[in-house]
């Protein structure tokens, strides 16, 4: 055996060995293996290998590793590994959202205006309640607005805002206070979206925003949707824009500061093409692959269109073009739903935004990462986002080869969750049932 063979099967032995000593509820942890697959680790395709799993980790991957005695063994001929999806513009429209994105492969949703009143507004993160092993992990942040702004409309919801640089720093403390595990801030005057000008943050506000959640090691996102108002965050230090561009295409130089800063975009392509009348109920609705697991609340979203007016001058294409940009650019590129949102709804809309990044100009590997490792690098997750040893066991298992034709992304065999396997036969027939009652699964 070749020596580089004989050290990584030493490294799992020895990490199955501690492993057997952990004892769970029923006793030692199982290992699963699923052998002759193809790999996508987030980063690069391994053409056939096995990947190891037990304890919620990693154990081992690669082209050279055998599954272990004992193991259950799951045969993946003909199928592909990937890291379990990130979606990294989300937003929940109730309690089975996070049911619903797990059901689609998304292990993990950064929720980008998580309600203070849901997070308890002076829980630290280790008292937040965490996800049930049915649903997709939530990471979420807060959002800081301007009163009467963009996040402000929404009955129930309590939205921090500021008006100055001070109360920007107690907005961005009872932020973190709550939780945050990242700031929000909304600045955008609607300008090319909306028929009438909007309130939004005052520039220096914004910037005294950033400053103060940098201040407390968080990192701060803004939802912006022109050149201008997203080169001023740039200038102000904002870590990433979470939306496309409105209105006409930037020119070189934004882009070069998007480098220079090393800020990511997620683009929400989706969202934009509903927003501008282009919504994609129907390709939903055709597709076998996703319309069984759609929930009747989340077929509601998909119906629903955003108000008369709203989005007359978005131009998709325009963001299809600056999506192509920013990659040619090197600027990292997130894949986000922005859910919960008209037309755009959980888990489905997500892969529909896959198939949109393809279009855009972006590789199937290239749009892979950006549902994977990008988003796991740009919010610092360092557990979660690739297959490789040591890291968490999130895991989605297709048909076909979505390296070559993103929409075999969809075609799912199996999602594990910190190695523990939905039940996704058991996930569609709840929501089968709820259809047939008129009611949520």
């Amino acid at each position: 055996m070749h020596r580089s063979r004989l050290l990584k099967w030493a490294l799992v032995t020895l990490a199955l060995a501690g492993c057997a000593t952990t004892k769970g509820a029923t006793g030692t942890e199982p290992v699963l293996a699923i052998r002759n697959v193809r790999i996508f680790d987030g980063q690069r395709v391994i053409p056939e290998g096995t990947v190891v799993v037990s304890g919620g980790k990693i154990l081992a991957v690669g082209a050279d590793v055998s599954p272990p005695e004992g193991a259950e063994v799951l045969d993946g001929q003909g199928q592909t590994l990937l890291p379990g999806l990130i979606d990294a513009h989300f937003h929940a429209d109730g309690p089975d959202a996070y049911r619903a994105a797990l059901a689609f492969g998304a292990t993990t949703v950064l929720d980008m205006f998580a309600q203070l009143s849901s997070a308890g507004a002076r829980t630290p993160v280790e008292q937040l309640p965490q996800r049930g092993p049915d649903e997709a992990d939530n990471l979420m942040g807060l959002l800081i607005t301007a009163p009467g702004a963009h996040g402000t409309e929404y009955p129930g919801v309590t939205a921090l805002t500021a008006t100055t640089p001070q109360e920007c720093e107690a907005a961005v403390e009872r932020a973190v206070a709550a939780g945050s595990r990242f700031i929000k801030l909304v600045y955008d005057s609607g300008e090319f979206i909306t028929p009438q000008p909007v309130p939004t943050l005052k520039r220096e506000v914004m910037a005294g925003c950033i400053q103060a959640a940098h201040a407390r090691n968080r990192m701060v996102v803004v939802h912006a949707t022109t050149a201008r108002e997203s080169r001023e965050t740039l200038e102000a230090g904002v870590d990433g824009i979470v939306h496309g561009i409105a209105g006409p295409m930037p020119d070189d130089a934004y882009l070069q500061l998007l480098v220079q800063r090393g800020a990511f975009v997620v683009p929400t392509l989706a969202v934009i093409h509903a927003a501008a009348g282009q919504g994609h109920l129907e390709r939903v609705l055709n597709d076998q692959l996703l319309e069984p697991y759609v929930t009747p609340s989340s077929l509601a979203m998909l119906k629903l269109t955003f108000p008369e007016g709203f989005g007359a001058l978005l131009r998709p294409d325009v963001t299809r073009q600056y999506t192509r940009k920013l990659v040619e650019a090197g600027v990292p590129v997130l894949a986000g739903s922005d859910s919960f949102n008209p037309g755009v709804t959980v888990g489905a809309s997500l892969h529909y935004e896959l198939e949109l990044l393809v279009e855009s100009g972006l590789t199937p590997e290239q749009t892979l990462a950006a549902a994977t490792s990008v988003p796991a690098t740009a919010f610092h997750l360092s557990d979660r986002g690739r297959i490789a040893p040591g890291l968490r066991a999130d895991l989605l298992l297709v048909r076909g080869d979505p390296t070559k034709d993103i929409r075999q992304a969809r075609d799912i065999v199996g999602v594990w969750k910190e190695g523990r396997r939905l039940d996704r036969d058991a996930y569609r027939a709840s929501v089968a049932a709820a259809r047939a009652q008129g009611t949520k699964p």
